[in-house]
């Protein structure tokens, strides 16, 4: 049984990654409001704790900060799940969710590791 469940589990969340647009971070800007998945590099990862002490990241998407066109946001409940290392820098990765804006920028807060993944 708990195969099963592992097994439908997995076809979910690839499943969630295919109903919605793929977009880049230069087009981003024309989605908001929208679920998307965004494709693009990751150029860097900024770890942060919030006032709280908890763990936030801040991923470099395309481009790094300040040029980025859109802000990429772990929150604390998906940090545990979200695994990057500096090694990945470099590598193509998906982030599904609906993007947002925030202060004029796109944004798209990730707050469930199922959120993200890399290419394989």
């Amino acid at each position: 049984m708990k195969p099963l469940l592992i097994i439908i589990s997995i076809f979910l969340s690839l499943n969630s990654f295919a109903q919605s647009d793929t977009i880049t971070a230069a087009t981003a800007k024309n989605y908001i409001g929208k679920e998307v998945v965004l494709k693009g590099i990751l150029k860097g990862v900024k770890p942060y704790s919030d006032r709280n002490g908890k763990d936030i990241l801040f991923l470099d998407i395309d481009e790094s900060y300040p040029n980025s066109e859109i802000g990429v946001t772990v929150f604390p409940d998906a940090v545990p799940e979200v695994k990057i290392t500096k090694d990945d820098v470099g590598r193509t990765v998906f982030i599904s969710g609906v993007v947002q804006d925030y202060k004029g920028k796109p944004s798209l807060p990730i707050s469930e590791g199922k959120q993200f993944r890399f290419k394989e």
